[in-house]
């Protein structure tokens, strides 16, 4: 279990780590009636589904979707952070995770749960991104929930080949 502080928890971590505490209480309440199997496949689709959805609708209120937007965006959600860009291709990197960190609290999530927690939480970024412009390219280079030194999210747009 992660040893946490009261300076730990700021509004915006807040915000993610409540999104995964729902998360999580609710992937619980399906694999109980339902099964893993069924939890994984229902929690995955609800990342994707629901990244797809907040894409669309921040292109929608930003008025454009092109990669430039696209990290205009990314910065006002997410802050600052350090990253690449080149006009055609766009990488942030960060080196920590709200999510992990939450989930870390919890020593009572089993860890074949958490193994699967840590594998589709991030679904929901490839699904923001094709939501936002499904002509974007989007790949990580690095995921700290499995494990790596950071998160990398990289966007490209088709030119950048």
């Amino acid at each position: 279990m992660t040893e946490a502080k009261r300076s730990d928890f700021t509004p915006m971590g807040t915000g993610y780590r409540w999104e995964a505490m729902v998360f999580l209480t609710m992937w619980e309440g399906i694999e109980e009636r339902y099964g893993p199997e069924v939890a994984k496949e229902i929690g995955t689709k609800a990342m994707e589904v629901a990244g797809n959805r907040f894409g669309k609708r921040m292109a929608e209120i930003w008025g454009e979707n092109d990669l430039a937007t696209l990290k205009e965006v990314w910065e006002a959600l997410y802050g600052s952070m350090e990253s690449e860009w080149d006009g055609k291709r766009l990488a942030f990197h960060g080196r920590q995770c709200i999510i992990q960190n939450t989930f870390d609290l919890f020593d009572d999530i089993p860890p074949e749960r958490r193994a699967a927690l840590d594998r589709m939480f991030c679904v929901g970024d490839q699904g923001f991104v094709n939501g936002f412009n499904p002509e974007i390219r989007f790949s990580f280079g690095g995921r700290l929930l499995r494990g790596e030194p950071e998160c990398v999210w990289i966007m490209e747009t088709p030119e950048s080949t």
